[in-house]
């Protein structure tokens, strides 16, 4: 018995079977990109209440020294963020003027008034025709942090599970 070979014998129809299924499920991943958006938007938007960015590292304090949360006066920034998606696609958009200087920063510039000659403000110095300001730090809210990845990768394994019904999964 030791000198008999060890032989493994392959199911080609049953292999066929999954590659097949495989093949379906990955046809088509309009629900699992939206899913992901989804998940994508809500950890986005949660980064707003903790201040820390998808690497893990926590936003540059006001400089108002208050101890509030940056990005939390008005939420514009965060309630306009929202996910768009497609059969193999998926992107999370922040709509509101400033999400860009907020997300990357700013170097220094100047504020000149709009409507009027002069900038005034109460408690200010007095009236000034531009006001330099020492520009806005990075504080980055859109991007996969590492719990983003790993919940994705559940997300796409539980997609294509040759186990279960796909209609269970929201897929077709």
């Amino acid at each position: 018995m030791a000198n008999e070979p060890l032989i493994l014998h392959v199911d080609a129809e049953q292999a066929e079977r999954w590659f097949g299924n495989l093949l379906r499920r990955s046809a088509d991943l309009s629900g699992l990109m939206a899913q992901v958006g989804e998940d994508l938007t809500e950890s986005t938007q949660a980064r707003f209440d903790t201040g820390v960015g998808p690497d893990g590292v926590a936003w540059e304090p006001l400089a108002d020294g208050s101890g509030r949360t940056p990005l939390n006066a008005t939420h514009r920034t965060r309630d306009g963020i929202h996910p768009m998606s497609g059969i193999d696609w998926v992107e999370i958009r922040a709509d509101s003027k400033q999400a860009r200087w907020h997300q990357e920063g700013t170097s220094p510039y100047v504020i000149k008034p709009k409507d009027k000659k002069a900038l005034a403000w109460p408690g200010g110095p007095g009236p000034r025709g531009g006001v330099n300001h020492p520009g806005l730090p990075a504080r980055p809210f859109i991007g996969i942090s590492a719990e983003d990845a790993d919940g994705i990768e559940r997300l796409a394994v539980a997609w294509l599970d040759l186990g279960a019904d796909p209609s269970d999964l929201g897929g077709a």
